[in-house]
């Protein structure tokens, strides 16, 4: 439970309705935010895991039959456009970043279980 629902809960409900032994027990419930640090460390390695991908995989980075040639003015050839497969890069970049986030869904669960008890108690 997060200390700004506790402290919620408290102040929406009818003062009488809390114990000592409530108050105590909502305080312990708390916890304690001890969420991953990310250093710059962890963003040089996910980075660099993603440049060694990008190297090993060239051809699912470049679209090849999407790159766009020019003739110069003295018949050398140009490349004009080069398009990246974004779908796959984002993907790498996702497999190399995703493990900083934390899932959302454990922390709505969570709130929601909270405000459905407040709701219980103010009845």
């Amino acid at each position: 439970m997060k200390k700004d629902l506790v402290l919620h809960s408290v102040k929406h409900s009818v003062s009488s309705i809390f114990t000592k032994e409530d108050v105590i027990n909502l305080i312990n419930s708390i916890e304690e935010s001890k969420g991953r640090v990310i250093t710059t460390l962890d963003i040089e390695r996910a980075i660099d895991k993603v440049i060694c991908w990008a190297d090993n995989n060239e051809r699912d980075l470049v679209d090849m039959d999407s790159v766009e040639f020019e003739l110069n003015y003295d018949n050398r050839i140009e490349v004009v456009g080069v398009p990246i497969n974004t779908d796959n890069l984002r993907e790498a970049l996702e497999n190399n970043f995703m493990d900083f986030g934390e899932a959302e869904e454990d922390e709505v669960e969570e709130n929601k279980v909270v405000l459905e008890a407040i709701a219980d108690n103010e009845l």
